[in-house]
């Protein structure tokens, strides 16, 4: 079926005769009488499902006089039919009920809502209990009640919320006849899913409607403290769509395999139950997928969203790739990265021409008259056992007057970067390094992080660095900014600094550091470490003291548990208040 422009016309698939694709907006819990009298005044005709998105220039005169609103949708993961954006006034946030509500917004989109009727707002009981409003594991229902993900409170005959979609793989052509054990599971959902509708209130009077205690709000608010009303409100327009459009997920045969869509579409189950349920063309499929479904039950897709329309419960999609089996970490991380965005994809050419092409870089002569040199300082780094990016280095120098030179020293990486080069725009797209358990996908080159800008030991470096002259107390003296170049004497790693911090009075043997250049001694270094930590302690605990909040957090590390970035606990935050000597 197709309009005549040529778009599909994809009708609700399977919509049974005298039954209603769409629990909410209208007629919602009507007998089947009326039903299907109303039916036979309407076959032929597509029903919207949501509504039409307002035009741009309503959107913008309704936010200049403040009759709309504009924020980033958040849907809540565990109930996905509960979204909310920020209110404006700083209050709390803005309660979207339902999939018609959100009108085919996403999750992260920049959205404008109008609010609801006062006497629609959602009235707060503080002692509801989460529990009672999660949503139902979707293979706990039957397909033909999976049109979208419902709330396992609808199951027992609560509005949890208004706007159910209940999707049956029939046709309306087909289905007068046929009375089978799925069309009489759809039937009596319908009964059991009725629920109210307090933002159209045209209900048919003969519905049996069911009231939650948790959310009710048929409630005369004049008789509830403002207080315990949340603003509602429903989309009517998509600023700017935030959220990638993809998912990973599973395909699904149709129901009915009798239908016209079921010989053209599958049905495409994205994991991330925010996100609706897509068809997906045939052809897009793999080529045995029709005959042998099983065979892809556990196998992870991406798709994409290419159009969402009015009349239909489900988008219109794309198949991009096949991951591979669903449980195994890299199809996963894959179908992760692809959802949020992350490009992770290789860098291109002109990306890597950008970087100096021959292999030792040395720092041009001019380099060094525009730049404090600082090779003959004792810096060090201090980073994992496995680093192989060190960007950052120390250094602690005392001073006659009992004070101490202590510096931080940056690896400069914009040195390599011209601005509004094919490096500079991809940096700027990918915005910062994406940490995984047992990958990183970085922003920039591997050359120019391992390599170029990495402050590796007894290498000429270029760095951006911060000098203070500090009190034992660690109070600021003196501060100096600017560009240096230095030459790193070592690197150590936590363990190596952790176990100078516990030998503070005895010389660590040379065969358990790390190699050391010849201008510097095992123990100038041991008693920078030192000189260092007694400092961070007196400002650690002066942040504390201050009402700094200490949070402790687990960090997944290659199937272990370490805490932060595994930095020892005495030496470098976060860590307990060391109230030591």
């Amino acid at each position: 079926m197709s309009h005549p422009d040529g778009r599909l016309n994809l009708r609700p698939p399977g919509t049974l005769k005298g039954v209603s694709s769409v629990l909410g907006p209208h007629g919602v819990g009507a007998s089947p009488g009326e039903k299907k009298s109303r039916n036979k005044s309407t076959r032929g005709k597509r029903k919207s499902i949501f509504e039409t998105y307002m035009s741009k220039e309503d959107v913008s005169e309704g936010l200049k006089r403040g009759m709309l609103i504009q924020g980033v949708l958040r849907i809540n993961p565990k109930k996905f039919h509960e979204a909310f954006i920020p209110s404006p006034d700083g209050d709390r946030d803005i309660f979207i009920d339902g999939v018609v509500a959100r009108n085919r917004a996403l999750n992260g989109d920049l959205v404008v809502v109008k609010l609801l009727p006062e006497e629609q707002w959602k009235l707060i009981k503080p002692e509801s209990n989460d529990k009672d409003t999660e949503a139902a594991d979707e293979s706990d229902l039957p397909e033909e009640l999976c049109g979208h993900h419902l709330p396992q409170q609808s199951l027992k005959g609560y509005n949890d919320s208004p706007d159910v979609i209940i999707e049956a793989q029939f046709d309306d052509s087909d289905i007068e006849d046929k009375h089978n054990t799925t069309q009489d599971v759809l039937i009596d959902g319908v009964k059991n899913l009725s629920v109210c509708v307090p933002d159209k209130g045209n209900a048919s009077s003969s519905a049996p409607v069911l009231k939650d205690d948790s959310t009710s709000m048929l409630q005369d608010p004049r008789t509830l403290s403002e207080k315990s009303l949340q603003k509602s409100a429903k989309v009517v327009y998509i600023l700017e769509k935030k959220h990638s459009r993809a998912a990973t997920g599973v395909l699904k045969l149709l129901a009915d395999k009798n239908s016209e869509l079921f010989r053209k579409y599958a049905l495409f189950s994205p994991s991330d139950h925010r996100v609706p349920r897509i068809y997906v063309p045939l052809k897009d499929c793999p080529q045995d997928f029709v005959t042998r479904p099983k065979d892809y039950a556990n196998t992870l897709f991406i798709c994409r969203i290419v159009d969402w329309k009015e009349d239909s419960n489900f988008a219109l999609g794309q198949l991009a790739k096949s991951l591979g089996q669903a449980g195994e970490i890299e199809p996963e991380t894959e179908g992760i990265l692809t959802e949020y965005g992350v490009d992770f994809s290789d860098f291109s050419s002109d990306v890597l021409e950008c970087l100096p092409q021959s292999l030792p870089w040395t720092i041009p002569p001019e380099e060094f008259s525009r730049r404090r040199d600082l090779r003959k300082d004792c810096i060090f780094t201090i980073d994992p056992s496995t680093a192989r990016d060190l960007d950052d280095a120390l250094s602690c120098r005392p001073l006659a007057e009992g004070t101490f030179e202590v510096g931080v020293h940056i690896a400069d990486v914009s040195y390599f970067i011209p601005e509004g080069s094919h490096l500079d725009k991809v940096a700027a797209e990918r915005a910062t390094s994406v940490y995984l358990v047992q990958k990183v996908v970085p922003m920039l080159p591997r050359m120019l992080c391992e390599e170029l800008c990495s402050l590796n030991p007894m290498t000429d470096k270029l760095t951006f660095s911060v000098i203070w002259t500090l009190t034992p107390e660690g109070k600021i003296l003196e501060e100096w900014f600017g560009r240096t170049v230095i030459r790193s004497c070592t690197k150590l790693s936590y363990e190596h600094a952790q176990s100078m911090i516990e030998s503070p009075t005895e010389t660590i043997p040379e065969k358990q550091l790390p190699p050391i250049s010849p201008e510097h001694s095992s123990e100038e270094v041991h008693q920078a470490v030192l000189n260092l930590h007694r400092i961070a302690r007196h400002l650690r605990q002066q942040r504390f003291v201050d009402g700094a909040l200490r949070l402790d957090q687990e960090s997944l590390a290659e199937g272990t548990l370490q805490g932060g970035r595994q930095r020892p606990p005495t030496m470098v935050p976060p860590g307990k208040v060391d109230a030591g000597p």
